[in-house]
């Protein structure tokens, strides 16, 4: 299938830490109800503490050339504090997240014209920007990622993509199986996914 791109450049590339105590309480707040296990929750805690996720603040978009989905690619590092040098011990990843576009929830808007005092049928946002605006508030969540990086953990390594699997051998080197099974579980139907870079 065909895209093409719809790149939002800003002057500078910003990075955005994911782990603040908001996205941290939320964390909590979406493992205790599936899980009332606290010490896991106790570990989760401490081990986010020793870990830095970061994502670009200014993500890529792209659109489908029929206008039915949207993708946002947000680029993603992770490492754990302490580990050796601090540059050698980051993963780097593209976080994807796909989007559909209802051509049948577009906002449509009945105004009085003020020059011609009859109504008319205006829509107000384009379906697109509509969409990218959806998007753009959607961004990575802490849980998200750490659901995406248990994954990506405990993906088989028989197959020929030498760059994921050096990703995974330096997600295990990164965290404990323990560790990982602290992390929160994303659902396979949910669309999106981490790619190696």
């Amino acid at each position: 299938m065909y895209v093409y791109e719809n790149i939002i450049e800003m002057s500078m590339t910003k990075k955005k830490d994911l782990i603040t105590q908001e996205e941290i309480d939320a964390c909590l707040r979406h493992i205790s109800n599936i899980n009332s296990n606290k010490s896991n929750q106790e570990q989760l805690l401490k081990l986010l503490q020793e870990v830095q996720i970061t994502l670009d603040d200014n993500p890529i978009f792209e659109d489908s050339i029929d206008g039915t989905r949207i993708r946002a690619t947000y680029t993603i590092e992770t490492n754990r504090k302490g580990r050796g040098g601090e540059r050698e011990n980051v993963i780097r990843f593209q976080y994807i997240k796909e989007i559909s576009i209802d051509y049948d929830k577009v906002p449509i808007k009945i105004r009085n014209d003020t020059n011609d005092a009859t109504y008319s049928d205006d829509i107000t946002q384009d379906p697109i920007i509509e969409s990218y605006d959806t998007l753009e508030r959607s961004i990575p969540t802490l849980s998200e990622i750490l659901g995406l990086l248990k994954r990506m953990y405990f993906m088989p390594e028989d197959f020929s993509n030498r760059l994921a699997v050096d990703r995974i051998r330096k997600l295990r080197n990164t965290f404990s199986k323990d560790e990982i099974l602290t992390f929160p579980s994303t659902a396979f139907d949910d669309k999106t996914g981490l790619i190696p870079i």
